[in-house]
């Protein structure tokens, strides 16, 4: 008996761009189609598996690594885990990769192992474009080659530019990808039925583009060694006037090193779990869901960055416990 095949959509973007608001956005309105997630962080400690809105026992981190690198056999894995799970088998898959990942050998992943190639189908690769921040990342290689790899921009956060800017960054993104579909967004918010359902991506076509797309040993990827992750877990609640103080001078004093900030925040005498997040110098918070009452309270804190002095970071962030 032939298996029908799990349609597959790689929702990929630089640090910072939204790809989890937009992954939530699809969960949302995606319901009641069960779907399951494979989110993949660059850092130890993991942020945006708390900050998906799946099933729990729908959804599948890998932490530590990139999967376009070192865990590349864990992405084989995880999707693999997450079909053998006990239950009704997803209707679709969402893989959301690591701002800093390379799309190539994530799609050799797919199109080349058998295992995973005998149970689900790629049908759109998304990259999501930070429309405020976007023309300082086309100076970034993995930035370009997101979109390059694309069948599927989203060009997000346009609330923070103008509708002239806007149309600049399109034809820019055009020179980089003629063929991908590109839509517009605030917060990720897009039409969930232009993004599944929808068969965007065509080999052929991403082989006019790379030639030597299946060729594994043409993809072998190296990070900046500038750029670093630093994970941290607090286990007390934060003072959160001094936070607030600490995060705001830092993005003032480092703005342009902090590629990344988000965390997951226990507040002083607040319920909810603080939902942080910084791109640069633009800062943004939300409160979530309540703590459970047999839940460990620990904050969860990221930092990605290049050349940043990690201790004196760590020294900053510990400051602010209550």
């Amino acid at each position: 008996m032939r298996l029908n095949k799990i349609p597959t959509t790689v929702v990929t973007g630089f640090l910072g761009a939204g790809k989890t608001t937009l992954v939530n956005h699809l969960l949302e309105h995606a319901r009641p189609a069960r779907v399951g997630i494979v989110v993949n962080e660059f850092g130890e400690v993991g942020i945006d598996g708390n900050l998906i809105v799946a099933d729990e026992d729908a959804l599948v981190e890998i932490n530590n690594g990139c999967v376009c690198c070192t865990v590349r056999k864990d992405l084989v894995k995880s999707v693999s885990e997450l079909l053998a799970r006990a239950g009704e088998p997803p209707a679709r898959l969402v893989v959301e990769t690591s701002g800093l990942a390379d799309p190539a050998p994530v799609l050799q992943t797919f199109l080349a192992d058998p295992d995973v190639r005998e149970r689900v189908e790629l049908e759109s690769v998304v990259a999501v474009v930070d429309a405020y921040h976007f023309h300082e990342q086309l100076y970034d290689e993995i930035a370009r080659e997101q979109v390059v790899f694309a069948d599927h921009i989203i060009v997000n956060k346009t609330d923070l530019v103008s509708a002239k800017e806007v149309t600049s960054l399109i034809a820019r993104i055009r020179t980089l990808n003629p063929t991908a579909a590109i839509d517009i967004a605030r917060h990720g918010a897009v039409d969930v039925e232009a993004v599944f359902g929808i068969k965007h991506f065509s080999l052929d076509t991403l082989l006019r583009v790379e030639p030597d797309l299946l060729d594994e040993g043409a993809h072998e990827h190296e990070h900046d060694n500038s750029i670093a992750s630093c994970s941290f877990v607090i286990p007390g609640p934060l003072d959160a006037t001094r936070f607030n103080r600490w995060a705001n001078q830092l993005v003032q004093t480092h703005g342009q090193q902090l590629l990344r900030m988000k965390g997951v925040l226990n507040l002083h005498e607040e319920r909810r779990r603080l939902h942080f997040h910084s791109v640069h110098m633009l800062l943004d918070s939300s409160f979530g869901k309540a703590w459970a009452h047999d839940e460990a309270r620990d904050s969860k804190f990221v930092m990605i960055g290049r050349d940043l002095d990690m201790p004196a970071m760590r020294e900053g962030l510990f400051g602010c416990v209550a």
